[in-house]
């Protein structure tokens, strides 16, 4: 394959999944001062407020409203098997002391990879009990994650990403598409910037989403 251009997109054929946690409020075991008391498993039903593909990836964001004696101790792994999805999130409740009369956020984004067009199928699941179930549908046509910008006036070439809040993207570059130097890590909104200078020859660039996915 020959390049006909000094930069060019390049996006490598397998993106890595990454689950990115954001906490609203901190509090719980590490973050609240009170009386020890006993924490147990809860179930909740919910599953992912939308399932979107966008930049030629497919992302299930989740979002859950919580009480003050309720944490969020862990959430994934997302796995995949056959074209079908589960992810997991556990979440337990002290008990015996007296809860803070509050309620916080808790936020996470799935992204389930760069998927064929076609139709598939996501369980959530609580403490390995099936909570939710989602069919959804990877169109046909979707942007590329990856558009050039242009050089800036400082000689840096800047890069449009396309993706979705909350996930961590780390931009590469390799003259040679084996060999690839990790740039910076950026989220979505303004342009990714290569601030290193022009090299002769092409060069390539890609996005890795950092947490790979779990396959069974």
């Amino acid at each position: 394959m020959q390049f006909a251009y000094v930069k060019t997109m390049v996006v490598g054929s397998k993106l890595f999944g990454s689950m990115f946690l954001v906490l609203c409020a901190s509090i719980g075991r590490a973050g609240f001062v009170h009386a020890q008391g006993v924490w147990s498993p809860i179930t909740l039903v919910g599953g992912p407020t939308n399932i979107v593909t966008t930049g030629g990836i497919t992302y299930a964001q989740y979002a859950w409203v919580m009480g003050g004696c309720m944490d969020l101790i862990s959430n994934g792994p997302l796995i995949e098997k056959d074209g079908n999805f589960s992810y997991d999130f556990e979440i337990e409740l002290e008990t015996g002391v007296a809860c803070p009369q509050f309620v916080f956020g808790v936020s996470t984004t799935a992204v389930l990879d760069a998927l064929a067009p076609g139709n598939y199928t996501l369980t959530t699941t609580s403490w390995s009990v099936p909570v939710a179930t989602n069919d959804f549908t990877v169109p046909t046509n979707s942007m590329t994650t990856l558009q050039p910008v242009g050089f800036g006036v400082d000689g840096s070439f800047n890069i449009q990403l396309t993706g979705v809040p909350g996930v961590n993207y780390v931009l590469q570059r390799s003259t040679n598409l084996v060999n690839w130097t990790s740039l910076s890590i950026n989220s979505v909104g303004t342009p990714l910037s290569d601030n290193s200078p022009i090299l002769l020859g092409p060069c390539y660039y890609r996005v890795q989403i950092i947490a790979k996915l779990t396959a069974q």
